[in-house]
Parts: C-alpha cells; structure tokens; sequence
C-alpha cells in the first residue's frame, strides 16, 4: 500500500565539517522504497546518507492522511492542506539553533504559522539578550520573504499521488486508522534499511 513518509535525513556532503541534516517528503510501499528518490533529491551525499528519523503519515492531529490517485481523488474537503514547517529557536547560553518540525493541517499558510506560533517551542526557545544586536526569537526558520515560502505545503512535494484529509470521525467509517502514528527514530544506515524490505 503506497504510504507517505517523512524522513529527516542526515549525511555529509564533501567540504563539510559536520553532518547536515535535511526533511525528505516520499511515497512508497515501504520506507526501504525511497531510496532512489531520496539519492536523486540530495545528490551530494548519493548513498552516504543515513535516516535519523521516519514516520509514515497517516494522522495528523485529529485528521486522517490518504494517499490517492490524482485521477481518483474526490474533493472531500478541498480546503484542507498538509503544511510542513520547520521551527528554529535559541536557548540562552547554548551555542546552537534548535528546531522544531511539525505537520499541521490547516486551510492557509496563515492558520498553520498562528498554529505553529501556539506550540510549546515556539513560547519556549526565545529570549531577548539585553548586550547582544542579535534577536534570539523563534522563528519559521528559511523565512527570506515577507510572505512566508519556505512553509511548504506537503501535496506539492510528492508527484505520484495527491493527498486525501478527512477529520477522523469521516475517515473512521472507512476504517482508517486512528491511533497515533510511530516514530522511529534512530540511526538507520542504507545498508540496514535495504534489509527492511
């Protein structure tokens, strides 16, 4: 069953002095089936990459996520979106920008950044440093525009499939499943993840 995933992806690309790190958004039947996608989306580390963490996406708050056909997709509610932001933030004293990822379904990019803005990150990693010009707030992190484009919307980072959200007492009729999804979480080299399928 196609399935869509969220990988965040750790590797280091050549001249670099430690890891980086990267979100990946993939369809598959399983996760060990994004490995082609995910060497063609970061090619400068093409297999000397490792998965950090994964989780297949089925839930988000109290919406069910499907994957469909884009010829078989039926405008349930069209309004609904997936939104992908990435929450950076500071604590005093710690030489490190922190980071928060979250999955919100929202209608707009709006209603998803004042949704993100009420997370315990948010509120958590900011402080103004009285001796410093530097603004230590918590921020959508990669904002370079006024009007916020590197909030991304998950259905425009997958091509094989569109997305499907329902509420989950809709999806419950179809027998969807409504417990929370896995993490997993952890070092995953390729070499291991092969062995998944």
């Amino acid at each position: 069953m196609l399935t869509l995933y969220m990988v965040q992806l750790g590797g280091r690309p050549k001249g670099r002095l430690i890891e980086q790190h990267d979100i990946f958004f993939g369809v598959a039947n399983h996760v060990s089936g994004l490995i082609a996608d995910i060497n063609s989306h970061w090619p400068e580390v093409k297999n000397k990459w490792h998965i950090d963490s994964y989780r297949a996406i089925t839930r988000v708050d109290n919406y069910a996520i499907r994957l469909v056909e884009s010829s078989n997709r039926t405008e349930n509610n069209p309004d609904l979106k997936l939104f992908f932001i990435n929450l950076g933030g500071y604590q005093q004293g710690s030489f490190e920008e922190f980071h928060y990822k979250l999955l919100i379904v929202a209608t707009s990019q709006a209603a998803a950044i004042k949704q993100a803005k009420q997370s315990a990150f948010y509120k958590q990693f900011t402080f103004k440093d009285k001796d410093s010009s530097f603004n230590a707030a918590s921020h959508i992190d990669d904002k370079f525009e006024v009007d916020i484009d590197e909030i991304y919307n998950v259905n425009d980072l997958i091509s094989n499939a569109q997305l499907l959200i329902e509420p989950i007492c809709d999806a419950i009729n179809e027998s969807i499943s409504t417990s929370e999804d896995k993490e997993y979480v952890g070092y995953l080299s390729i070499k291991n993840l092969r062995k998944l399928s």
